[in-house]
């Protein structure tokens, strides 16, 4: 049992450094591809890449696994409308700030999970609501340029991008219970060929550099496939507090990454910002796993 919960362990260390290279690897190739074709090639990098492993393997995939039916059809459908506006405006957002920011702002998922939890009924201790007012602080901190005062258009979409990520995580919870590999399949796959129409129907510049179209595949793949699949493999070994805990270091990794790969600047309002997101997500995560 224990070298299960170390395996599980590995899984969700190595499920959020997965995670982390979409910021900096989003700047890079936001150069190249308006915001709702990269989330349509992302998105569909990681439904082809996990399709062709649940085609591989799948007796092992389907083990004592609940699989996807007809009566999931409406979460799967909420689940990926919300996935395509959330991905199309965090990756425009990224293309207007700095992927340090946007890494950091990616916490403010927690915040907006939170909330509307708690707007439909759940209850909340007083030191998770301390640890939800810190993160708060610091993406409004890092939403506002104080040197002119003025808002960042870029910031901002990352907030409305984790807002409906937190409608998302509350509306689909049924879904966690089915056959986690499916549902992330119809997920890139439904999200990437929807974004890929919304890409159209907007008139979004096409850009038809195949080489670069290959490294969304595989940054998809490895970001948004299998670092899902193996969070979820995690979750189950042990338990919804922990994986949340140790998913928690992917932001500041990512944040590491964009400093060292992107060479971003340092200011004293990002340091500020960075500070309080610690404590922010400390407490958060320390709330989370006392209650577990």
């Amino acid at each position: 049992m224990k070298e299960t919960k170390k395996l599980a362990i590995g899984y969700e260390i190595l499920s959020a450094l997965l995670y982390s290279i979409y910021t900096p690897a989003a700047k890079i190739l936001g150069i190249k591809f308006p915001p709702a074709y990269l989330t349509a090639y992302l998105y569909l990098g990681s439904g082809i890449g996990l399709g062709i492993l649940y085609g591989l393997f799948n007796n092992w995939f389907n083990q004592n696994e609940s699989n996807v039916d007809q009566t999931d059809i409406f979460d799967l459908g909420i689940m990926i409308v919300f996935n395509i506006g959330a991905g199309i405006l965090l990756n425009w957002g990224i293309r207007l700030s700095s992927a340090m920011s946007m890494s950091l702002v990616s916490n403010f998922e927690i915040v907006a999970t939170t909330i509307i939890a708690i707007c439909w009924g759940e209850k909340v201790s007083k030191k998770l609501w301390f640890g939800i007012l810190i993160i708060f602080m610091a993406s409004i901190f890092l939403t506002f340029n104080l040197q002119d005062l003025k808002i960042s258009l870029g910031i901002l979409l990352g907030l409305i991008a984790t807002i409906l990520w937190g409608f998302e995580n509350n509306f689909t919870k049924k879904l966690s219970v089915k056959n986690p590999i499916q549902v992330v399949i119809i997920k890139g796959l439904g999200v990437g060929i929807g974004s890929y129409l919304v890409a159209i129907l907007s008139k979004e510049t096409y850009i038809n550099n195949v080489e670069s179209i290959i490294w969304c595949f595989v940054i998809g793949f490895f970001a948004f496939g299998l670092s899902i699949l193996l969070y979820v493999f995690s979750q189950r070994y042990i338990g919804a507090a922990k994986t949340s805990a140790y998913y928690a270091i992917s932001p500041f990794i990512s944040v590491l990454l964009s400093f060292v790969i992107l060479h971003e600047k340092l200011t004293m309002q990002f340091g500020a910002a960075f500070i309080l997101m610690i404590v922010g997500i400390s407490v958060v995560v320390s709330d989370t796993l006392h209650k577990e």
